[in-house]
């Protein structure tokens, strides 16, 4: 019996919030990004376009918007915050769930704790806090070894009592991120609107032809000219460029006192 075999390049998880279609259907509605031989720009392009946006978004606001696990975040131990208090562990991201916090002196396993012992704010709009503190619950309440407790390598004495801070003491693993259809639309419109300005450029140079702002036409004494708003100093569309850069000045003022934190800094 004949048997067809095809072969075909997918991609799995690559992380993008908007996929080229939806970019295009909400920002770019009506624009044409084709060349002179009526190639269309592709979708691989337009993607770059989106990652980019992404990535700078996530700088800016200090957070990762695909769900992942932080597999190995170290932290500075500081002794005054563990004996007065219960210990606060600043995080460099929002912390969705907590699998582990490990003390570690150098490469060595000190201390793991149980997760009972790990408190952190969540909430369901996903707008979590960075911190995990530890508040002993449960039989292993002690800070000598229980059955929730594990002490290994050198005794918990020697990093808690004679030094004051450790680097990298923490080892920390959790998880951040926003499940796919819980990320934010705020969030998203930023990234679409920054992502389209690139292409807008693309597509403002290619109005007439590359690096042709107007075009004319004569024929026995009759002429007629076409001209578009792409110049040496202004780009074809560069009406809605400066529209979508208010725009997403003015959404990134808001989101930073969503998502961002305060961070103080002891001198």
């Amino acid at each position: 019996m004949p048997q067809l075999t095809l072969i075909g390049k997918f991609k799995k998880d690559t992380g993008i919030v908007m996929s080229p279609d939806e970019l295009w259907s909400l920002y770019l509605y009506g624009v044409s990004i084709q060349s002179q031989d009526g190639t269309d720009f592709s979708n691989e392009n337009i993607r770059f376009h989106v990652l980019k946006a992404q990535t700078e978004i996530e700088n800016v606001l200090k957070i990762k918007l695909q769900k992942q696990l932080i597999e190995d975040e170290r932290i500075t131990y500081n002794r005054d915050e563990y004996w007065w208090q219960f210990p606060i562990i600043k995080t460099k991201w929002p912390v969705r769930s907590v699998e582990t916090v490990i003390g570690m002196l150098n490469k060595i396993e000190q201390i793991v704790f149980p997760k009972s012992w790990f408190s952190y704010h969540n909430n369901q709009e996903q707008t979590n806090k960075r911190r995990i503190s530890l508040v002993p619950t449960g039989a292993g309440t002690a800070i000598e070894g229980s059955g929730d407790m594990i002490l290994a390598g050198i005794t918990s004495q020697i990093g808690f009592q004679r030094f004051n801070a450790i680097p990298d003491y923490w080892s920390i693993q959790y998880v951040t991120g926003f499940d796919y259809d819980k990320i934010p639309f705020d969030v998203l419109d930023v990234i679409g609107k920054l992502a389209s300005i690139g292409l807008f450029n693309i597509a403002g140079d290619l109005i007439l032809g590359a690096g042709i702002a107007s075009q004319s036409l004569g024929i026995d004494g009759l002429s007629q000219s076409i001209s578009s708003t792409s110049s040496a100093t202004n780009a074809g569309y560069g009406a809605r460029i400066v529209q979508y850069q208010k725009e997403i000045k003015e959404s990134l003022q808001r989101l930073k006192h969503i998502y961002g934190e305060i961070d103080f800094i002891v001198l």
